[in-house]
């Protein structure tokens, strides 16, 4: 039978106590069960029984006994029609690559009168848990809802259990898992548990998903006082995940980008800078202002926000303005 490797050749005899010790501590869950077994005693006088799992999983080693009632006694047996010869009357096999089932057959000739019994034993072939996966946005935005999927090889099915952060492990959801991260949230964390409907074997997999986050901290760089005829440069600087793109206007003159250089080439009192911020992903935005006095006026420079009362500017008369980094 192709995908199933050829166990080792031994001498041996039934020691089925010992056979089943060994079952329980691989997890086998060894039956004797007549599902899907058939015998012919051909007349003779004693039982003949196959004692293993109902079911194998593919890449997981297997063995079943041939067990029969009789002291002297040859055992031989076949996966699927190929000979296969095992320790005596125990056979250990691994199967490679996945098929519905697979028929096991154990024939046990007596020495004495070399009459011969056969019986079978039909095995399904689990799979997996395997290539386990976590499908869905790489980035969350904050407050809103966010679908993630999991998926995995399995046969026959796989049940699906979530776990997000450090909190409980959540079921009945099928491998579709939804998230609304909170704003202060920087990442998330979900793991998926993939479990083998049947055999009970799982495999996890973990994903970190980031939040986008800000704009916060909005702050323009650059001098408070600045000089007639002289270029200067300032900066529009915030937090920001995964980044912010960049507005500023100098007097309601508007350019794209977090830095403009500026030259003033007539007396004024002040000029004000204002700089919006967009998080490139969740669209939120965050505002501005600097005021920025010329030498030998006496206004205090400040930096505020958006919302605080604006100030009445006399008309600029001439400003050369430049985007240095345009986003």
């Amino acid at each position: 039978m192709d995908g199933i490797r050829k166990p080792k050749q031994h001498g041996g005899r039934s020691n089925c106590g010992r056979l089943l010790l060994l079952l329980f501590l691989a997890g086998l869950q060894p039956v004797l069960s007549t599902d899907g077994e058939t015998s012919e005693t051909g007349g003779l006088q004693f039982d003949i029984a196959i004692i293993g799992p109902d079911y194998v999983t593919v890449g997981v080693p297997s063995s079943i006994e041939c067990a029969a009632d009789c002291t002297s006694c040859t055992f031989s047996m076949s996966l699927d029609g190929h000979s296969a010869q095992g320790q005596g009357n125990v056979l250990a096999f691994t199967i490679d690559s996945w098929t519905e089932a697979f028929t096991v057959a154990c024939t046990v000739t007596d020495d004495k009168t070399l009459q011969t019994a056969t019986t079978t034993k039909k095995l399904k072939v689990l799979a997996g848990p395997a290539n386990v996966s976590i499908s869905g946005p790489d980035l969350m935005n904050p407050t809103v809802s966010h679908t993630y999927s999991c998926h995995a090889y399995c046969r026959p099915s796989c049940n699906y259990t979530w776990r997000i952060d450090k909190g409980a492990w959540i079921g009945g959801q099928g491998n579709v898992i939804s998230i609304n991260p909170r704003e202060e949230d920087d990442y998330k964390t979900l793991v998926c548990k993939a479990t083998n409907s049947v055999s009970g074997l799982f495999v996890a997999a973990t994903r970190n998903i980031a939040v986008a986050t800000g704009p916060s901290e909005i702050l323009i760089k650059g001098p408070d006082v600045i000089a007639i005829d002289e270029q200067y440069k300032f900066e529009c600087t915030s937090e920001c995940r995964p980044s912010c793109r960049y507005v500023s206007s100098v007097d309601g003159q508007t350019v794209r980008g977090s830095v403009i250089e500026l030259t003033v080439e007539h007396p004024l009192k002040s000029i004000t800078i204002k700089c919006e911020a967009q998080n490139t992903a969740s669209r939120k935005t965050a505002t501005a202002l600097k005021t920025v006095r010329l030498t030998g006026s006496d206004r205090n420079p400040s930096t505020r926000p958006e919302e605080t009362s604006a100030v009445l500017l006399p008309p600029l008369l001439a400003l050369i303005i430049s985007a240095a980094y345009a986003l």
